[in-house]
Parts: structure tokens; C-alpha cells; sequence
């Protein structure tokens, strides 16, 4: 996989890991106050899903496919969700720096209405957009840490919780991680 390259996967769990996701992100361990980049802007809601079954077999089901986008074996480094509510979007960063890092953005809800809202959008080096997608349910993209993007917030038409599940990816046995302009994770 190259620099650059944003890899759309649709219908990408069967219906009861779909579900049990689901149900995982909609526990009461979220909390809010994350940030993309720094808390100068209003931050949004995070889940640490370290330990969590439902998201470890979402993972152990995706990561073949993955590895085959890499071309080489993967780990998780973290993993977590990400909640935005109307209004409380992330700003464009980069999740990692170093080649051969990638970032699996997973969509766990149940229903999307793409009048809500709420796209990831992916960035140029120049800010211009790459591209944008919808939280559709079900969908994931896997894509090079390097590349700049935000979670944009739904619009005012949705009052819920636009979640993303997050799985930062690194090669087996990676040099120590260092966050660079990520701190607590954004997609």
C-alpha cells in the first residue's frame, strides 16, 4: 500500500459483531474532553476500548483484509471510539508520522441518514479535501497514518452521537510509539 491510499470496505462484519460493536460503543464509558490536536478547540466524547471482546473479534475478523492492504503483519497500538455531537467536530490531523502506521476508522452504527452528516474527511498535504465519507453503517476505511483528516460533526438534524471506532495500526514490534500530532486520536 502506498502513501496516500484510502481503502473504502463496506458490509465489513456479519450482522451480530456489527451489533455486538454497537453495543459495546453505547456502554457508559465515555467521556468527553478529547481533542485532535490540542485543547484550544471544545474537544468531544472518547471510549477506551482496550479489553473490550466485541471490539477485539471486530478486529481479529478485520485484520487479515488489512494486513493484505499493508502487505505486512499489523498490531494494535490503541483502540477506542470517538463520539461527536452536533457541533463538537474534530480538526485535521495526521495520526502517525512513520511509514508502514496505518489507522482502521470502523462506523458501528446501526442506521446513518447521510442528511446528518458527520463525514471523515480526508485531506491533500495543502489542506484541499481527498476525500469524504459518510458514517455509513457498517463501512470502515483503512488508510496510511500519514494522511491529514478530520470526523466532522453531524448536523443539527441528528441529536445523537456520531461514534467511529478506532484501531491505530503499527508493524510487529514497531519503534517505541511516539504521538506526534495525535495525542488522543480523532477519525
Amino acid at each position: 500500500m502506498s502513501a496516500g491510499q484510502i481503502h473504502l470496505m463496506e458490509e465489513v462484519l456479519p450482522a451480530d459483531l456489527q451489533q455486538a460493536v454497537w453495543q459495546a460503543c453505547n456502554a457508559k464509558r465515555w467521556y468527553f474532553g478529547n481533542f485532535s490536536v490540542a485543547t484550544s478547540e471544545p474537544g468531544f466524547w472518547k471510549m477506551d476500548l482496550e479489553g473490550i471482546g466485541a471490539i477485539d473479534r471486530a478486529w481479529a475478523h478485520l485484520k487479515p483484509r488489512c494486513e493484505a492492504l499493508a502487505g505486512h503483519g499489523l498490531q494494535v497500538v490503541r483502540q477506542y471510539a470517538n463520539g461527536h455531537t452536533y457541533g463538537l467536530g474534530g480538526q485535521i490531523h495526521t495520526d502517525d508520522q512513520r511509514a508502514h502506521f496505518y489507522t482502521l476508522l470502523f462506523y458501528p452504527m446501526l442506521t446513518w441518514d447521510p442528511g446528518w452528516g458527520g463525514e471523515t474527511v480526508f485531506h491533500q498535504p495543502n489542506g484541499d479535501i481527498l476525500a469524504s465519507l459518510l458514517p455509513r453503517p457498517n463501512r470502515a476505511a483503512f488508510f496510511d497514518s500519514r494522511i491529514p483528516h478530520a470526523g466532522r460533526a453531524s448536523n443539527r438534524s441528528f441529536g445523537g452521537l456520531r461514534v467511529t471506532v478506532a484501531f491505530k495500526l503499527a508493524p510487529p514490534d514497531p519503534a517505541p510509539v511516539r504521538h506526534q500530532t495525535d495525542p488522543s486520536g480523532n477519525g
